[in-house]
């Protein structure tokens, strides 16, 4: 039993590390919009690729109450935080952030939804193995 329990908590771990390595590369496809790839759609769409799916898969392996959550819970709650950030764009900014440029697009909220889905199998695929995950 214990060794289940190790084997779960190795899977939580790793799902954990792909989070973070997932958000992180969000960093360098900003960087490349400022480059030759700058109109490239996938580069537009990109951080709402990772974003998502990186939040979704890092949730598992924390240690407080959000991780107690069903992967389909949280996949419900990544996807309205997500889809909520995607439509707040759609808001007025006050102040200093009337500045910032930031543009409304309906294929990031496709991708947006599309990756908290994938993320979501992906999870509870891998925390299936041994133990269930909802």
């Amino acid at each position: 039993m214990h060794r289940l329990l190790s084997a779960q908590a190795g899977r939580r771990r790793t799902l954990g590390y792909i989070g973070l390595v997932l958000l992180l590369l969000i960093i360098p496809v900003k960087l490349l919009r400022y480059g030759p790839a700058s109109g490239q759609v996938l580069v537009g769409v990109a951080p709402s690729l990772l974003g998502p799916s990186g939040l979704l898969l890092m949730l598992p392996s924390s240690r407080g109450k959000v991780s107690q959550l069903t992967v389909t819970q949280l996949g419900i709650l990544v996807g309205a935080v997500s889809v909520g950030l995607e439509l707040a764009q759609l808001l007025p900014r006050p102040g200093i952030l009337a500045r910032v440029h930031y543009t409304f697009d309906v294929l990031d909220l496709v991708a947006t939804v599309v990756s908290v889905s994938i993320a979501a199998l992906v999870a509870a695929v891998v925390l299936r193995r041994g133990g269930r995950a909802d």
